[in-house]
């Protein structure tokens, strides 16, 4: 019997390794592959080191006292069929497939959310946005440009940078969301983040702005992954420079009865923040955006849809916040938001984000 794990144990570390290095580099690589990353997902780096000690029983000394191995069996299903034990949402998910838009964990309510009303994240059809790829391309920086924030302390960035808003395109009241998409910096979620920056520098707090058309950019590589090329802007940004916050801006893919509210007889897009769980950084995360929340409710109330959370077996579970403990993704209004209402919601952000920062970072 023991030879027979033993034997069992040596296939699956060689099978496992091959896997891992395979997935490590397409995740690096532009020939990114979701299959590979799928297969490897369930497992971290304690699973990999406990199969080693079936071989090499010294290696059980180095696991952590709280470890529990994982169930082959569970694993192999879950790879197989995408259903996650430890959520048993996943079967309604891959049951009804409309359920899997709304596969996250409210961390802090806002007024009017619950289950029935979560974020959406949606990708439009490929060939759109293989569209977008071929306007506004990306330019080089010039020196000016690139000299223009001597010591900016803030990074804003736009992982969807094709996300807009059907007011602005001429497609008010469209049935399909999907539609609000546009590679026009002046239309797009772009706009809002150069919005926020303007505000800031009220605050006397600088603001890089990453403009980049991601569309075009992922086509220049040959990627297929949003996130991981972000995550090329960011640390290429971060080889010289040292931010105190990286901002991650998107618009949510939920209609207006969710997504628009009145406060003071003024219209704001309504705004939300995630947070990724599967990365160290995520309990400090999870305080600074539930912080953030509480202040904006405080001044704006319902403004604020609340804080989500996302594991892998939700979604990307990591959003490149595990660049920095500061890192932030909000996301503006809905499809049906006016870009006038989404930068009226900038400015009350940046406000009140401007006084946390100077309260928790120093000016």
């Amino acid at each position: 019997m023991n030879v027979v794990v033993k034997w069992l144990g040596s296939i699956s570390i060689m099978l496992l390794s091959t896997l891992l290095i395979i997935s490590i580099l397409a995740t690096n690589q532009t020939w990114y592959n979701r299959g590979l990353n799928t297969i490897v997902s369930p497992l971290e780096g304690v699973d990999l080191l406990h199969l080693i000690s079936l071989e090499h029983p010294i290696f059980k000394e180095a696991l952590p006292p709280e470890f529990k191995a994982k169930s082959l069996s569970n694993v192999m299903v879950s790879t197989a069929t995408s259903l996650d034990f430890s959520h048993p949402l996943s079967l309604l998910s891959q049951g009804i497939p409309a359920m899997a838009a709304f596969d996250t964990t409210i961390a802090v309510a806002g007024q009017g959310t619950d289950v029935t009303n979560m974020p959406r994240e949606t990708l439009p059809p490929e060939e759109a946005l293989a569209e977008l790829a071929k306007e506004h391309t990306n330019e080089e920086e010039s020196p000016e440009q690139e000299s223009e924030h001597t010591d900016p302390s803030v990074f804003i960035y736009h992982t969807h940078s094709y996300e807009s808003f059907l007011p602005e395109l001429g497609l008010e009241g469209a049935e399909n969301a999907d539609q609000a998409i546009s590679s026009n910096p002046d239309l797009n979620i772009i706009n809002v983040g150069k919005h926020f920056a303007d505000r800031l520098s009220t605050h006397g707090i600088v603001a890089d702005v990453d403009k980049t058309n991601m569309n075009a950019y992922m086509q220049e590589r040959s990627m297929t992954n949003y996130y991981s090329a972000s995550r090329q802007i960011i640390e290429g940004k971060l080889e010289t420079q040292q931010y105190d916050l990286l901002l991650d801006f998107h618009r949510d893919s939920a209609r207006r009865d969710l997504t628009a509210v009145t406060i003071n007889n003024e219209t704001f897009a309504r705004i939300l923040f995630v947070v990724g769980t599967a990365h160290a950084n995520s309990d400090a995360q999870l305080a600074a955006a539930t912080e953030l929340h509480n202040r904006i409710e405080e001044a704006y109330p319902g403004l604020s849809r609340g804080v989500f959370t996302k594991d892998k077996s939700q979604g990307n579970g990591i959003y490149n916040q595990d660049l920095a403990n500061t890192a932030m993704l909000i996301e503006f209004g809905g499809v049906d938001n006016t870009m006038e209402e989404s930068l009226r919601s900038a400015d009350a952000v940046a406000d009140l984000l401007a006084d946390y920062y100077k309260e928790t970072m120093g000016e």
